[in-house]
C-alpha cells in the first residue's frame, strides 16, 4: 500500500519540551513531541478524545515564562511499542507565531 501524502499548510519541528501542565492539572509524563504555528503532536499517558478541548503550559526557549497552548484535541492514537502511552495531534485555536519565530532563529531544535 502506498504511504499516504498529506500536504501541510505549515512546516512541523521536532522537539521534546516538558508538558508542565495538561488541563490545568501539572503533569510529569508529557511531551510535546513536534509542533508547528497551527498546532503541535504530544505523547503522554493521558488519553484524550477526538474533539475535546485541551490546554497545555509548555517552556519556550527564549521565554522566561511558560507559554500556555490551547486547541481542540483532533486524533489520538496508543503508541504499540510504548502501552498505556499516546500521541494526540492538537490543533491550536489560534495560530503561534512565536513558534515559527522561535525556528527560524534556529532556538527550537529537538534536545
Amino acid at each position: 500500500m502506498p504511504k499516504k501524502i498529506i500536504q501541510r499548510r505549515v512546516k512541523r519541528y521536532p522537539v521534546r519540551l516538558p508538558v508542565l501542565e495538561l488541563n490545568g492539572q501539572p503533569v510529569a509524563d508529557t511531551l510535546v513531541v513536534d509542533v508547528s504555528s497551527l498546532g503541535a503532536r504530544l505523547e503522554s499517558t493521558t488519553p484524550l478524545a477526538p474533539r475535546n478541548p485541551v490546554e497545555f503550559v509548555v517552556p519556550l526557549p527564549g521565554y522566561a515564562d511558560p507559554v500556555k497552548l490551547s486547541g481542540t484535541v483532533v486524533w489520538m492514537r496508543p503508541l504499540v511499542h510504548a502501552p498505556g502511552r499516546f500521541h494526540l495531534g492538537v490543533q491550536f485555536f489560534a495560530p503561534c507565531w512565536q513558534i515559527e519565530k522561535l525556528a527560524q532563529e534556529g532556538l527550537l531544535a529537538p534536545s
